[in-house]
């Protein structure tokens, strides 16, 4: 009798120890695929920010090209205006004077 409870003992602390490994290997799977789930999402994000300072870079820069565009386009309108009002700039003021002399006169 002495012999089978000391093999039921045996048996049970066997199962006891295999049930420990077993818990302790699934802890550290559970570990592994918590850092590998870690480190994908760390990775998705840092992409997702490049991605993101890339895209505000190009809208920057886009913009930055269009108001350059702008300006070029205004600073030629102003030539332009400047032009033609140095064109008809004395030709207008012998008009006023010539009417002002009219009206004295």
């Amino acid at each position: 009798m002495d012999d089978i409870i000391k093999q039921i003992a045996q048996i049970d602390s066997v199962a006891v120890s295999n049930r420990r490994n077993s818990e302790e290997a699934l802890q550290e799977k559970r570990k592994a695929y918590e850092k590998q789930m870690s480190d994908y999402y760390e990775t998705r994000i840092q992409k997702a920010k490049e991605k993101a300072e890339q895209i505000y870079s190009q809208i920057v820069s886009s913009g930055e090209d269009e108001h350059h565009i702008e300006s070029e386009k205004s600073r030629k309108s102003m030539v332009t205006i400047q032009n033609y009002y140095t064109e008809i700039e004395q030709t207008l003021l012998d008009e006023v004077f010539n009417e002002l002399f009219k009206v004295e006169g």
